[in-house]
Order: structure tokens, then sequence, then C-alpha cells
């Protein structure tokens, strides 16, 4: 019996590993729920438009005021782009002062971020830092000559 519970546990373990490095999860929090069918990263321009004076506005709306106040540092959210322009947040590295759990994006991003669509499936690197003077909004992508690096909006 005891074999038998190490080769499940074998298993299920190797399964789990296969299941990460597949759907490509590129920061430490990776959230649940996400279709991650044959993406690619964005490589040298945006694939999935987004308007980000959009974007940012909309994300003090749902902060508030007091978080936006609050907030400093540096986030940076993996959001899979479907072809018909709908989000659903991958993973995230937060690097501010206020915990993830309390900013609620996963169903803020989901809900209420919509895309240019793309021709194919996507991930979008959003890079937001926060600062005295306000939230500046960037895209991050990658390619094997010039690894990640942000990207110009065309």
């Amino acid at each position: 019996m005891q074999v038998k519970d190490t080769i499940i546990g074998i298993f299920l373990m190797l399964f789990s590993i296969a299941d990460y490095s597949f759907s490509q999860v590129v920061f430490p929090e990776r959230m649940e729920g996400c279709k991650t069918y044959g993406f690619g990263f964005e490589s040298d321009s945006t694939d999935a438009k987004l308007n980000s004076i959009t974007f940012i506005k909309d994300l003090k709306v749902h902060l508030g005021e007091d978080i936006v106040k609050k907030m400093r540092g540096k986030i940076q959210l993996q959001i899979i782009v479907d072809t018909d322009g709908s989000s659903c947040l991958l993973s995230v590295d937060n690097k501010t002062n206020v915990p993830t759990e309390e900013l609620n994006l996963k169903p803020w991003i989901e809900e209420n971020v919509s895309w240019g669509a793309p021709s194919k499936q996507v991930s979008a690197v959003v890079v937001l830092n926060f600062a005295d003077l306000g939230i500046e909004c960037k895209r991050a992508g990658t390619n094997k000559s010039r690894g990640w690096h942000y990207l110009m909006n065309r």
C-alpha cells in the first residue's frame, strides 16, 4: 500500500509541476481559474490594446482614494487576454506597501477590464508604479534577443 501511495504522490507532484510550467506563470503569486491554452507573450509591441489612461482612472475608482493615497511601490500583473478582449489575471508580483488580498484585483480585472481583441490569446504584462505623483502604467514583453523589456504602444 505504501508503494502505491508513493507512486500516486510522485505522479501528482509531476503533474502539478507540468501544469505550472505549461501555463507559463511569470510572477510568484499565482491566481487560479484562467484558461491558459497556447498563449504567447507580447514581444516587440502591444498585441492586446488597452487604453492606459482609462485603465488607471478605473483602477483608482476600484481601489478607492484612501488606498491610492497611501500605496507606494510597483506591482506587475500577468493578464491573459483572450481573442474576444476578455481578461483573466494569472499572476502578480506585488512590491507595494499594500497586500495583494486588499487590492481585490482579480475580480475587478476579469469583470471590468476590456482590451482591443488580439488575433490570438496573449499574455499581457502590465507594470504599475505607485508614487507621490500618481500611477505610471507600462507594458512589458519578452523575446529571445532582448529578454524582458518595456513595449511601445503601437
